[in-house]
């Protein structure tokens, strides 16, 4: 094992990725959770693609680095195969980081949105609008943070494991700036998922989150305060050598299945696709359908406050206007009335294909039966709902209203 430690430019430029990484990463919380068609959202996006290219290049910088140091030697106290296992976690999560940025641009340009570098200036898009190109792009840009995810996962549990069995901690056993990096993730991620629906349940999660690491902390002083750090170590073995970079790599195939376990979705269509002339993506008006043509009720407070909490996540999946794109989900356009399964030229999951054959039509009492849990009341539709299922009635039949007033205007006229 070689006795050096990282050059200096090592541990800055590691320190830096966390640094950039970490400020993205909530940037890309803030722009997830923002309106979709509201005036902060296209300013995130600018700040988005600016920060991203920043951790791009840090961590191009970080691997030269590293290809120029070479082997180092573990810190003290830490086993080869531990200080091994470090390295290649943190390895394969940079080349993941290394990554994004292409995958991302291909997403952006394939839903015809411009990238721009903050305020300063717009990159010209090298393919035009592709749903086939957008689905790929965008689930597998999707599945990179999944894996990173799971990499600072397996990388927080490693410094639990070290913690308790050789008490040397973060900044120990991973390579600098990383340990930072996959624990400030890891937070964050905590606090994202506690908050999906609501800001309320992020305080206690956190809470939650930072005491069990102080316990893990607490029992390692504990158990090792009063011992020597051992200054020899059993040499790294041949099976750990291998073992370390084929489980790293593994864990990456778990991430990538993380935007279907979690959303459902695939990178490319899979289903039965309804038939419709080329180009159309939403239904014709029908003038004898009696659920397209019922009235119309005005907006209430309420349903203003849906709207802004829960409809907004609809709209991420599902286009309204005439003629409008497929998304993850299809366009909604005059959909009351019709028979489920039926949008033009939208690939389905057979169970939703089959409920149409068989009669479900789209009515109020049916959506809102459908958006209380789809995957209860139809086993096998890939739709869901981001913020969770809607159990209550008053909620649903909000929902149901904003969809109509959305949808069905060509309708009415």
């Amino acid at each position: 094992m070689a006795d050096k430690t990282y050059s200096r430019s090592s541990v800055i430029a590691g320190w830096a990725v966390a640094i950039l990484y970490f400020s993205h990463q909530q940037l890309t919380v803030f722009l997830a959770r923002s309106d979709r068609f509201g005036p902060l959202r296209e300013e995130y996006r600018g700040w988005h693609y600016l920060l991203g290219s920043l951790v791009f290049a840090t961590v191009a910088w970080r691997l030269w680095l590293w290809q120029r140091d070479g082997a180092v030697a573990p810190a003290r106290g830490v086993t080869p195969a531990l200080h091994n296992w470090g390295r290649w976690l943190a390895l394969i999560a940079y080349c993941v980081i290394l990554l994004a940025p292409f995958l991302g641009l291909f997403y952006a340009w394939a839903d015809a949105l411009t990238v721009h570098l903050g305020p300063f200036f717009s990159l010209p898009a090298l393919i035009g609008r592709s749903r086939p190109v957008w689905m790929f792009t965008g689930y597998f840009h999707s599945g990179l943070g999944f894996m990173l995810m799971v990499l600072g996962v397996a990388g927080v549990l490693t410094v639990a494991w070290a913690l308790l069995r050789h008490g040397r901690g973060l900044l120990a056993v991973l390579p600098p700036g990383f340990g930072p990096q996959i624990f400030a993730g890891l937070a964050s991620t905590v606090y994202a998922f506690a908050t999906f629906r609501s800001p309320a349940p992020g305080p206690r999660a956190l809470a939650i989150f930072f005491g069990i690491c102080a316990l893990v902390w607490g029992l390692s002083w504990l158990i090792h305060h009063k011992r020597p750090v051992p200054l020899t170590m059993r040499p790294l073995g041949p099976v750990a050598r291998v073992a370390a970079p084929v489980t790293a790599l593994t864990l990456l195939g778990l991430g990538a299945y993380g935007p279907h376990a979690l959303f459902k979705v695939t990178p490319w269509p899979m289903g039965e696709t309804a038939a419709g002339p080329a180009g159309v993506t939403s239904h014709l008006v029908r003038a004898d359908n009696p659920a397209a043509l019922a009235a119309m009720t005005p907006e209430t407070p309420f349903e203003r406050q849906v709207k802004a909490e829960t409809y907004k996540w609809c709209r991420f999946c599902h286009t309204v206007a005439a003629n409008g794109p497929h998304l993850v989900g299809p366009n909604l356009h005059l959909i009351f009335g019709q028979r489920a399964g039926t949008v033009p030229n939208f690939t389905y999951s057979t169970a939703v294909a089959d409920a149409g054959r068989k009669g479900l039509v789209w009515d109020d009492d049916r959506i809102a039966w459908f958006i209380a849990d789809p995957q209860k009341h139809l086993p096998g539709t890939a739709m869901i709902v981001s913020s969770g299922p809607i159990p209550d009635p008053k909620v649903q039949r909000a929902i149901v209203n904003i969809l109509r007033r959305e949808t069905m205007d060509e309708a009415a006229h």
